[in-house]
């Protein structure tokens, strides 16, 4: 399975962007998400449309599963 972590900012003129990463651990926590998005934040490495980020606003952890299927 692969999993991917969706983090959504509030940029500082107030829009809000996301970045997804994948590849990410299955088994990662609150506490790491939020942890990798105040680094984000910190670096302040990104720069949108709208600003540079200035707040967490989410994060969601998605799992996909590919199921191939052998047609010839």
């Amino acid at each position: 399975m692969e999993y991917s972590l969706a983090m959504t900012f509030v940029t500082t003129s107030g829009d809000k962007v996301s970045m997804t990463i994948t590849d990410v651990k299955s088994n990662i926590t609150e506490v790491e998400a939020s942890a990798l998005m105040d680094t984000i934040i910190a670096k302040d490495i990104f720069l949108t449309k709208s600003g540079s980020l200035a707040s967490k606003y989410g994060a969601q952890l998605t799992q996909r599963q590919s199921t191939k299927l052998d047609v010839q």
